[in-house]
C-alpha cells in the first residue's frame, strides 16, 4: 500500500465516508480544516492563510497541540499548492486531496495541475470526492502508464489531455485504441470509457508524450 497522506480543502466533498486509519500524515488546508474538526479527526498540521477557517477551530487545533504552518494572506501561490509541496518533501507514495474541487472552478483546475507536479516527483496524487476520482498521468520526460484500478463498481473512466497528448493507448477496457492522439480539437474523445467484467488484459493507459488527466467518475 505505501505511505499515504491526506489534504483536506475546503471544496466541496462528504467527508463521512473517509477512511482517515489509512493514512500516516493528515493536513487540514485552511478551510478544509474545518471538515475534520466536524469529523473529530485530529490532524497532523494546519497550513495556509486561514482567511476561510472560523477563528474558533484554529484555537481548536491549538488547544489540541497541532502543528500550524502559516502563509501570508498576499501571495503568489495558493494554500494547496503550498500544503501538496510541503508534503511532497515528506517522502510519502501518495497524496490524495479531499475537498480539491469545488463552487471555485479557478482554484479546481488550479489543483488538477498540482497533480502533474506529483507525477514529476514519483508521486501518486489523486482528488477524491463523492462522484470522482481524479489522477494523472505525465509523459514530460518519456513514455508513460498507469495501470486503471481500484475503481468503485459502475463508475466511468474518462481521459482527458492537457495539451497535446500523443501516442495514447487504452487497454484492457469497453473502448480500446492504439496510438491515439489526443488534444485541443479531440478533447472528448476519451470521454466515458467502462471497464468490463472480463477483460482480455489488465485496464491500463500510455502515452508518449503529453499530459493526460484520468477521471473516475459517477453521475
Amino acid at each position: 500500500m505505501g505511505r499515504k497522506a491526506a489534504i483536506f480543502g475546503s471544496g466541496s466533498f462528504d467527508a463521512s465516508g473517509v477512511d482517515f486509519s489509512q493514512y500516516k500524515f493528515i493536513a487540514g488546508c485552511d478551510g478544509g480544516t474545518q471538515y475534520l474538526s466536524d469529523a473529530g479527526e485530529v490532524p497532523h498540521m494546519i497550513i495556509g492563510d486561514f482567511d476561510s477557517l472560523d477563528p474558533a477551530v484554529i484555537m481548536e487545533m491549538f488547544m489540541l497541540g497541532v502543528a500550524r504552518h502559516g502563509l501570508p494572506a498576499e501571495k503568489d501561490f495558493t494554500d494547496m499548492k503550498a500544503a501538496v509541496d510541503f508534503i511532497a518533501k515528506l517522502d510519502y507514495d501518495s497524496i490524495d486531496i479531499y475537498g480539491g474541487v469545488g463552487t471555485r472552478l479557478d482554484h479546481s483546475v488550479g489543483n488538477m495541475m498540482l497533480l502533474f507536479d506529483l507525477c514529476e516527483k514519483g508521486i501518486k496524487g489523486r482528488i477524491i470526492d463523492s462522484n470522482n476520482i481524479i489522477t494523472a498521468v505525465s509523459a514530460d520526460k518519456g513514455p508513460a502508464s498507469m495501470e486503471i484500478e481500484d475503481v468503485p463498481e459502475g463508475w466511468y473512466v474518462s481521459f482527458v489531455p492537457v495539451g497535446e497528448c500523443t501516442g495514447v493507448n487504452i487497454r484492457g477496457m469497453k473502448y480500446t485504441a492504439e496510438n491515439l492522439n489526443l488534444g485541443i480539437d479531440n478533447s472528448t474523445r476519451a470521454i466515458s470509457n467502462e471497464l468490463t467484467a472480463e477483460p482480455e488484459e489488465s485496464p491500463s493507459v500510455s502515452i508518449e508524450k503529453g499530459r493526460l488527466l484520468v477521471f473516475y467518475s459517477k453521475d
